[in-house]
């Protein structure tokens, strides 16, 4: 059965899985009766199996092997989902026009900290960076969304970001994207074409992971290219899980 989640029994799984941070964090940084968000767990004999969340569109499992995976695919039908992120160790009946899979990695590395002058960008130069690095596979939201999420996260301390200049512009720069008590997850990994090939984005990765670190938190990326996965791989990254993140409309 899925119901709507409260607070107890999301946290009830106690786990620093990454997927579960994504949810748990996004809970943290709302919690209920915001119109763009939503949660779920899903039950069996009294115990929760799964959890959901929703932002816009937008869908992030936590799954079990005891989750009732034939349910959750006809709930998130039934959601009307554009687009989900779940554990690539497990299959669910989902119609979707595009998909991408590929790594998630703890940081292991040796506590570093660069000697490049790093600081906190303000969020337009930051969306325009990322702007310059879109892909098929990595996509910028929304300047609107992306504005109000992050600032919102900025003010309650669930999100950093560390930046560096090159010849007085924003030339590379990481953010976590979800963050708990336990563990925080990086993205939104940048370098303006133009200065690529510096070591700058290593800089910024071993740098921040290496902070998280120090306060006693395990630090997650997700990877969805061969390329990045070598990155992080030798920036000091080992492969944990796999992932899968299917776009339905």
């Amino acid at each position: 059965m899925i119901r709507l989640a409260e607070r107890d029994s999301l946290t009830a799984f106690r786990t620093d899985d990454p997927f579960y941070t994504r949810i748990l964090s996004l809970y943290e940084s709302y919690g209920e009766g915001y119109a763009f968000t939503g949660f779920w767990v899903q039950e069996h004999d009294g115990e929760e199996v799964a959890a959901i969340s929703r932002f816009e569109d937008k869908f992030s499992l936590y799954l079990t092997d005891s989750a009732d995976f034939d349910e959750i695919s006809a709930f998130l039908s039934f959601q009307g989902a554009g687009s989900v992120m779940f554990d690539g160790r497990f299959t669910l009946d989902i119609k979707a026009k595009r998909e991408i899979g590929g790594q998630v990695l703890r940081y292991c590395g040796e506590d570093y900290n660069s000697e490049l002058e790093l600081y906190q960008p303000e969020i337009k130069p930051l969306y325009a960076l990322l702007q310059s690095c879109a892909s098929d596979i990595f996509i910028v939201p929304d300047y609107m969304v992306f504005l109000s999420d992050v600032r919102h996260r900025l003010n309650l301390g669930k999100c950093r970001i560390l930046g560096t200049d090159v010849e007085g512009s924003l030339a590379s720069a990481v953010m976590t994207v979800s963050e708990t008590e336990n563990v925080a997850i990086l993205g939104a990994v940048s370098t303006h074409p133009d200065y690529r090939r510096r070591g700058l984005s290593r800089e910024l990765v071993r740098t921040l992971a290496s902070q998280i670190n120090k306060q006693g938190r395990a630090a997650y990326v997700f990877s969805a290219s061969e390329a990045n996965t070598r990155f992080y791989q030798n920036s000091g990254f080992e492969t944990v899980a796999v992932f899968r993140e299917c776009f339905i409309h």
